[in-house]
């Protein structure tokens, strides 16, 4: 079973989308995914949605290089989301190829985060594109159990689920739990590695966005996570290393690095990397 990765935008922050497309080519990685929503100021990178210039030379790349775009980065949903407002970044995203919009949940509101997702799911099937919701231990859908339930509550045409490992981690999830998900709800699968234990308090922005380890490298169960997955699933490379940033590391190093741990990894537990 081959490994099929995506590099994904935070592991190579800071690299304008082009270079990003190039550099995971030149990583024999198959896709990308692309924040064309920002979640919050800190993490907004170049506007996608209002820079069509941009948006040309993102084209270029993705047929030069043969990458194409997965996933689209980032819906936040929150007491005062207005579902429609995303319209125009599910536009641009389908003009790129995207596949995936991923959703993430700030809104205690269970009935309302269940209307508005739905309502999200069925304007990204207007754009041909599907959603997924990543449940996060430090926001309102904290486990894989919470997601599960809200991809069941929206019913057709409803959210798949994105498992990142350091979520899953953190959320406490299990083995057995992951094996038993249904393949067909299993939207995104996403590798990483970290320590043991992290401060509640970092757990959202700091190891979210900025510091992970590279796969194979920290304490995360990486063998029992990749051997409860369906076979011949696009995995993510999602591996910040903001350490190595601040030791004047390239960020084409750092993504290096992080890629070849999760081929690593893969390549132990039954992927052929």
């Amino acid at each position: 079973m081959a490994a099929r990765l995506s590099l994904e935008h935070i592991t190579a922050w800071g690299l304008p989308p082009p270079a990003l497309i190039d550099l995971a080519a030149d990583l024999d990685c198959e896709a990308v995914s692309l924040f064309v929503e920002a979640v919050n100021p800190e993490s907004a990178g170049p506007s996608l949605v209002e820079d069509h210039t941009l948006r040309r030379e993102v084209q270029a790349r993705l047929r030069a290089t043969g990458v194409r775009l997965h996933t689209l980065e980032c819906f936040a949903f929150t007491p005062d989301t207005a579902v429609k407002r995303f319209a125009p970044a599910l536009e641009a995203g389908a003009e790129l190829g995207g596949k995936a919009a991923t959703a993430i949940v700030f809104d205690p509101d269970r009935a309302r985060t269940i209307d508005r997702v739905a309502a999200f799911a069925e304007l990204a099937l207007g754009f041909g594109i599907a959603v997924n919701v990543e449940f996060i231990a430090r926001s309102e859908l904290r486990s894989l159990a919470d997601a599960l339930a809200l991809a069941r509550a929206i019913g057709v045409p409803g959210p798949g689920i994105v498992v990142d490992a350091l979520h899953w981690t953190r959320s406490g999830g299990t083995v057995a739990e992951l094996a038993a998900l249904d393949p067909a709800l299993l939207g995104a699968v996403q590798l990483c590695d970290g320590p043991a234990e992290m401060a509640p308090d970092l757990q959202l922005f700091h190891e979210g966005f900025l510091q992970r380890m590279i796969p194979g490298e920290g304490a995360f169960a990486l063998a029992a996570f990749v051997r409860a997955l369906p076979p011949d699933r696009l995995i993510g490379v999602e591996v910040p290393l903001q350490d190595l940033a601040d030791q004047g590391v390239p960020v084409e190093e750092r993504a290096r690095r992080a890629v070849a741990g999760a081929r690593r990894v893969l390549g132990e537990n039954g992927y052929d990397a």
